[in-house]
């Protein structure tokens, strides 16, 4: 098995946490997780991000912050908010 780099590991997480990488994938994702002093710390915290958003939806909280977040989105922009950049 080739070495992962760790952009390509970084790819791969998502559909490690899942369940969706095939089984020699997984092994080289574990693999580079043992060795790399980089990417386990980005690893572990989407695994504790997704921990904490299935903890909020497990009493409806995930609701209640999607309403939060779309509210604030449709708020007209206050005189202390960033300007927008044009493209």
């Amino acid at each position: 098995m080739t070495e992962l780099s760790c952009p390509l590991a970084r790819s791969m997480v998502s559909d490690y946490i899942d369940g969706d990488l095939p089984a020699g994938q997984a092994r080289s994702l574990e693999e580079h997780l043992q060795t790399c002093p980089f990417c386990p710390p980005l690893y572990a915290s989407l695994v504790e991000t997704l921990a904490e958003l299935k903890a909020l939806d497990d009493v409806g909280g995930v609701d209640q912050l999607v309403r939060r977040v779309l509210a604030a989105l449709a708020e007209p922009p206050g005189p202390d908010d960033p300007q927008p950049r044009r493209a």
